[in-house]
């Protein structure tokens, strides 16, 4: 492989960890201070009133682990994509000359 191009597997799987990590302080973050932090997101979302549409803490071992391993597979398939697609493109982009 060359210098330059990355490899797709540890990329997803970096990116799956760091999904992964994210996700456990996110769910910290809504135990500690609910009302808080859906605020907080909501600044995101250019007005939309999440606290309209956020439920009470119903969090239980069985949904965070769930969602946890949700979110790191996920991450991991984008973070996969995104290297095999930087590497198309790099290829693509060298044949030219144009890098």
């Amino acid at each position: 492989m060359e210098k330059d191009k990355i490899h797709p597997h540890p990329v997803g799987m970096a990116a799956g960890l760091t999904s992964g990590i994210i996700y456990v302080v996110c769910t910290a973050a809504v135990a500690l201070w609910q009302t808080r932090t859906v605020a907080f997101f909501a600044t995101w979302f250019h007005g939309i009133d999440l606290m309209k549409i956020a439920i009470p803490l119903q969090l239980t071992w069985g949904s965070f682990l769930g969602g946890l391993l949700g979110i790191v597979v996920v991450g991991y398939l984008v973070g996969l994509i995104f290297g095999a697609m930087y590497n198309l493109c790099y290829g693509h982009c060298k044949k030219r000359k144009w890098i």
